[in-house]
């Protein structure tokens, strides 16, 4: 008897994590792709109220057919067979799927991924803040959703974590060595959080004089947040520029390119549009954008950067706000990619990490460094979100430090 319990309660757990394992990466795929927000909007409901309806349905049918009492008795393994046709069917296609489907589920954990020896973090400061601390919510959060949402315990939504993190690349020309990329992700300017959490953010990047400076998409979600684009950026340099790519948020407003317009009178260059060179000593730095699946912008510089033929002085820098264009990057011979997206996941859960994450690679790419053949790429937390929580996955704004072996 107790074996049949033990045996049944470790049959139906596998198929709860089988049926929600399933719903989830289908969550995740489907936000991976290029559709109008409106329609990924209509499949994710779909998704959700299939993920929690199915087992509700399932149940209903048999507590109907067998009663209560002996639906119960049913979910011993002696018992299955007076399930209903249909209920073991989608028992036996979960189990079977799961099962089939469990190598990549823990092969997508970034634990597996993250390239351990080609990084060190460097500094790392947390501020993170207690949700008692309401005059810290109230100067940060301009939501009052936001608000209430913060002082859930644990919530990081107001906290944030600077850090600088050393890149180690084996052939990195000599021009390069201790070059500095501010990275930053997912701004989200949505009147949601207020202006002094952004002043945060943006003038430890200004104290930390880096040499560049990279966004990688996702700057403004709505209309009414555009002129807040000048508050937040107007006081950023770079001596070598500071560049941007805008993502599926900024596909939001009406018309997205007016992200672009304002940031180009502040002086950020659009590589969304076209690719940039310049020099650092004798070696060429070309920084690319790649804003698919959403935006298609620089064909014209992909299809001339494709027949000119390669400078071997040139050192790439991609700036993509997926990482799930990692093997684009890997074609145009980047050495390094810088990414967001994934916010790491929103959540992360002990000893498993994140689970939801926009992205055809699952949670693989969350966020951190990752090595993919000759290409690094860095995947930023984000700086913020429409979400108000996270949960073990803190906002970030990160310094990249390059380094030779």
């Amino acid at each position: 008897m107790i074996f049949d319990l033990f045996q049944s309660s470790a049959t139906l757990l596998l198929i709860a994590i089988g049926h929600l394992g399933i719903w989830i990466t289908a969550y995740n795929r489907i936000n991976a792709t290029g559709l109008n927000r409106i329609t990924i909007k209509r499949i994710e409901l779909l998704i959700v109220i299939a993920c929690a309806s199915i087992p509700i349905a399932l149940i209903g049918i048999e507590i109907l057919r067998l009663g209560s009492t002996n639906f119960l008795k049913s979910l011993f393994p002696t018992d299955w067979s007076q399930w209903s046709l249909c209920t073991q069917i989608y028992c036996c296609l979960v189990i079977v799927g799961s099962i089939a489907m469990t190598p990549d589920w823990i092969l997508d954990r970034p634990f597996f991924s993250i390239a351990r020896k080609r990084f060190r973090i460097v500094h790392s400061q947390v501020l993170n803040y207690p949700i008692a601390n309401t005059k810290i919510i109230e100067e940060y959060l301009a939501s009052s959703s936001f608000r209430r949402m913060a002082r859930l315990p644990r919530n990081e939504i107001a906290s944030l974590e600077r850090n600088t993190k050393r890149l180690v690349f084996a052939d990195l020309p000599a021009d390069l060595l201790g070059l500095r990329i501010a990275h930053l992700s997912d701004i989200h300017l949505t009147g949601k959080m207020a202006l002094p959490y952004y002043r945060l953010v943006m003038n430890w990047i200004i104290a930390e004089k880096p040499d560049l400076i990279v966004i990688a998409g996702d700057i403004v979600d709505y209309a009414h947040a555009l002129p807040m684009v000048d508050a937040v950026f107007e006081q950023m340099h770079a001596p070598l520029g500071k560049y941007f790519v805008i993502g599926n948020h900024d596909r939001r407003l009406a018309v997205p390119t007016a992200v672009c317009e304002r940031m180009n009178r502040l002086g950020w260059v659009d590589l969304g549009r076209i690719d940039s060179v310049f020099m650092r000593g004798d070696t060429k730095i070309r920084m690319l954008g790649n804003e698919r699946p959403w935006f298609h912008r620089n064909t014209e510089a992909e299809h001339l950067r494709l027949k000119s033929s390669r400078d071997s002085t040139e050192w790439r820098i991609g700036v993509s706000h997926s990482p799930d264009q990692i093997r684009w990057g890997e074609e145009q011979a980047c050495g390094l990619m810088l990414c967001g997206h994934t916010h790491g996941g929103q959540i992360r859960f002990p000893f498993v990490g994140p689970v939801v994450s926009p992205s055809w690679y699952g949670s693989r790419y969350a966020s951190g460094v990752f090595e993919c053949r000759n290409t690094l790429m860095h995947v930023s937390r984000g700086v913020s979100g429409v979400h108000p929580f996270r949960w073990g996955c803190l906002p970030e704004a990160t310094i990249l430090e390059l380094a030779d072996q």
